[in-house]
């Protein structure tokens, strides 16, 4: 009795060691995506919060990973959102030059976009520097204003090695 007691705790600890992701996150292949749904930042203040909570701002560089955030977000979407959801893409470091923040991979050289038609387009005076995903566009992505208050989403890494005991 006393050996499948251990066992069972060993498996347990096994588990929780080897997959998923902290609570709160939702995993799709190897990554682990938090919405903060209730939160409105800037887009500097949302990459900082990420940061604190060992994430960062999320970046899409399949179509793969593109449908899945788009059901996501619907998913999660309530009254009260905003329309615009913070991913890490800018161009704020030159003009018309977008990269993902947390990689420094240009976005322009990148195989897989997913722009809404006639995005980017650096409307306004003060510019379009950060990237959002728009709700009412069905999640393509846009160019917004990084001062804009909006919800985000955040991903991090999910744990993947195994742990060692004894």
């Amino acid at each position: 009795m006393e050996l499948i007691a251990t066992l069972t705790i060993l498996g347990l600890f096994v588990v929780n060691a080897v997959c998923d992701c902290p609570n709160g996150y939702m995993r799709h292949d190897d990554s682990c995506y938090k919405l903060y749904a209730s939160t409105k930042a800037s887009w500097a203040e949302a990459f900082m919060y990420c940061q604190v909570f060992g994430s960062d701002l999320a970046i899409i560089e399949t179509a793969r990973e593109q449908n899945f955030v788009e059901g996501f977000l619907r998913r999660e979407f309530k009254s009260g959102m905003s329309d615009g959801v913070w991913i890490g893409g800018t161009d704020s470091l030159v003009e018309g030059e977008w990269q993902w923040v947390k990689t420094g991979v240009s976005i322009n050289q990148q195989e897989f976009t997913h722009w809404w038609p006639g995005e980017p387009n650096s409307s306004g005076n003060l510019g379009e520097d950060c990237m959002d995903l728009l709700h009412h566009e069905n999640y393509n992505w846009n160019d917004e204003r990084c001062d804009r208050q909006a919800n985000f989403l955040c991903e991090k890494l999910a744990a993947t090695g195994q742990q060692i005991i004894g």
